[in-house]
């Protein structure tokens, strides 16, 4: 493992390990603290990465298509890869957007 060198404001890293060694009930140096902070970051970081909801790239015009096309709202959803949710949400922005122009 490569080291670095780091500047810290020993006061405000002071108050964070008082803190830190009261939650955890474990009195904490100041190399600890830092090694604690950085693999709490470092885990968190991983999780939040695996965890990230997709993004679809379906615009509402193939909702639409599949649905003059005869697709059910179940085919519809499959083929194009999308959630009931964001189906129907779109579905009904579509159907506003009809109403509205008539």
């Amino acid at each position: 493992m490569s080291s670095i060198e780091v500047q810290v404001n020993l006061d405000e890293l002071d108050v964070v390990r008082r803190k830190l060694s009261f939650i955890c009930n474990k009195d904490f140096t100041a190399e600890e603290t830092i090694q604690f902070l950085i693999e709490r970051e470092y885990n968190t970081a991983k999780k939040v990465s695996f965890n990230k909801k997709p993004h679809h790239d379906v615009a509402k015009s193939d909702i639409k298509e599949a649905i003059y096309n005869g697709c059910t709202s179940t085919e519809a959803m499959k083929k194009l890869g999308v959630s009931r949710s964001t189906f129907f949400r779109y579905k009904a922005k579509e159907r506003k957007l009809l109403e509205a122009s008539e």
